[in-house]
């Protein structure tokens, strides 16, 4: 594990990359809202012994990167540092590249693949945030885009329930115990959120990227009507779904992660 800093557009991301000795692919890891790329340790752990290097960077306003907690610029910069973060992967490495978003991660993972298709080998979609736990109604989400014009980066608690994300309370404890996680967010990044989830399910039959969808049933922080609707809507010749019985939000920190990493594992092979 080593540690690294990229700059864009006069922002400095912070980031982290796992390298075996030999390899010939990379995994960029997209990560959550309120977290960072150092909390993938476990599963860039499971990916190296496949012997895949793995890389991933903090979102503007998370982890070491720049930006207040919680803050955004659009999901429009996230897509533009995306693209050029994948660019500088492909120069570094010169190696085919597979991308892996989970939460917000994995609905900023699937606008980008829509919105930019961009030219990568497969992607892996966890638990992606299309329709978000709590599921806004038509008033709060008008109040909302309000808010997002008015004061956009100023930032309210998640009011999530930490005990949800995963069944195995070691996993709890060391994500409540994580000093660079938080729980704040930006009224710009919750409206972002909601608009790019929505317009991913209408556009989810431009989907060019073979791409695995993966979501447990019992997620309270995203909701799976999402990711199935999204699977439905999806061309089938190229989405895989996968739903995992009695899972919670972070299936790779459940007491099954051996086993939902060996499928993704076994789907990157097939």
């Amino acid at each position: 594990m080593t540690e690294f800093y990229w700059t864009f557009k006069q922002t400095q991301f912070h980031g982290i990359h796992w390298l075996p000795k030999k390899f010939d692919k990379v995994i960029i890891i997209v990560h959550g809202i309120g977290e960072h790329i150092g909390r993938y340790d476990q599963v860039a752990a499971f990916f190296v012994q496949q012997g895949y290097a793995v890389i991933g960077i903090d979102h503007y306003g998370h982890g070491k990167t720049d930006g207040h907690k919680g803050a955004s610029r659009g999901f429009e910069f996230m897509f533009d540092y995306l693209k050029a973060f994948l660019r500088h992967v492909k120069t570094q490495f010169s190696k085919p590249v597979i991308m892996y978003g989970h939460s917000m991660g994995g609905g900023v993972l699937t606008g980008f693949l829509l919105k930019r298709q961009p030219e990568i080998l497969a992607a892996v979609i966890s638990a992606p945030a299309l329709i978000i736990g709590t599921r806004p109604g038509p008033l709060l989400k008008g109040a909302l885009k309000v808010f997002t014009t008015i004061a956009p980066n100023f930032r309210i608690s998640q009011g999530l329930d930490i005990n949800k994300v995963s069944h195995d309370p070691l996993a709890v404890e060391k994500f409540e115990n994580d000093p660079l996680r938080h729980d704040k967010i930006s009224f710009r990044l919750a409206n972002d959120m909601i608009q790019n989830g929505a317009w991913c399910l209408e556009h989810a039959d431009q989907l060019k990227i073979r791409s695995l969808l993966m979501h447990g049933s019992a997620d309270e922080f995203t909701a799976v009507e999402g990711s199935r609707l999204f699977a439905k809507r999806a061309p089938a010749n190229l989405l895989t779904y996968k739903e995992w019985d009695n899972l919670y939000h972070e299936m790779h920190n459940e007491p099954e992660s051996a086993e939902v990493l060996q499928y993704v594992a076994d789907w990157l092979k097939g």
